[in-house]
């Protein structure tokens, strides 16, 4: 009979100094899921092994854990034949598998994840476009299972101003939607939305199959941009018309147009130092295949 050889993190705070891997052998049935594994164990092996499950079918992501080192949903995944199992990383573990999802849920409260209406409809029932949402339909989708935030790499540093992917879908949802008419763009900064790296993480494991990164930040982002009037999306642009029109970054340009006067005044020594080290020039550079760089700004629409 084939079997499943399986190491199970365990560790109970209330009573263990430390953590510890128990290993246990289970029988392998045809289209065995993680989750029937950790059932089995529970029933026949360990009664005392807490873990997370309700719906069984990829619709409420409790069962979410990390499998040989992947976070995956223990309802849908298949079962290896050698597989490690072990809590979400990044968050306080209660007992086992179990997490506390505590701080997780603190930072989507904080992004006010509800519909803010300044002014209600005129008319009942509210007319609405379809087209004005079909963004928004695959933010829908999110179980909230916490797998993007256990791989996003960001997350892993313990960056306190980083509020982390699940969190900005939910703000997505939200700043996408027409009716909405709260300030996303502020939530989103706050947030520490310019943190993010684009690394694909979040993508790679969503198990809903999210464009996280696209479909969400990317689309913050956007509307952070938007608004020239931030300093953020004012830096992003200039550095942007700088590379079009020169192909090369002028220091003392950028920080020119983009600084406050208190800025231009702390920075002044710093660029000061810069040059005197030779790392930046007062002269106008220019690439001399500068029409190649504006050919791919007009192809991609990045045009002035």
């Amino acid at each position: 009979m084939d079997r499943v050889k399986v190491k199970i993190f365990r560790y109970d705070p209330s009573e263990d100094k430390n953590p510890r891997y128990e290993t246990y052998d289970v029988p392998y049935e045809k289209d065995m899921r993680i989750l029937d594994v950790l059932m089995f164990v529970q029933e026949n092996l360990a009664n005392s092994l807490a873990f997370r499950y309700s719906c069984r079918r990829r619709r409420c992501g409790t069962c979410s854990v990390l499998v040989n080192g992947r976070p995956v949903l223990a309802c849908m995944e298949g079962a290896e034949r050698e597989m490690t199992i072990e809590p979400l990383p990044n968050l306080p573990v209660i007992r086992d598998l179990v997490v506390d999802t505590q701080p997780y849920e603190a930072s989507i409260r904080k992004i006010h994840p509800f519909l803010e209406r300044g002014q209600l409809p005129q008319e009942e029932p509210e007319r609405l476009d379809a087209r004005g949402f079909l963004s928004l339909r695959p933010l829908q989708t999110c179980i909230e299972c916490y797998s993007c935030m256990s791989a996003c790499p960001v997350i892993d540093l313990k960056w306190q101003e980083f509020s982390g992917p699940v969190t900005l879908v939910q703000l997505a949802r939200r700043a996408l939607d027409p009716r909405d008419d709260l300030d996303r763009v502020s939530l989103a900064l706050g947030g520490g939305l310019v943190h993010c790296v684009s690394c694909y993480a979040c993508v790679n494991v969503c198990p809903v199959e999210i464009n996280v990164l696209e479909g969400a930040i990317e689309r913050l982002r956007g509307q952070c941009m938007g608004n020239e009037t931030r300093s953020w999306a004012r830096f992003n642009k200039t550095f942007t018309d700088l590379v079009r029109d020169n192909g090369v970054i002028n220091p003392f340009t950028l920080i020119r147009k983009t600084s406050t006067m208190t800025d231009l005044l702390s920075n002044f020594f710093v660029g000061l130092i810069f040059f005197l080290k030779g790392k930046i020039s007062l002269s106008r550079k220019r690439v001399c295949n500068i029409e190649d760089i504006r050919k791919i700004y007009d192809a991609t629409g990045e045009t002035k």
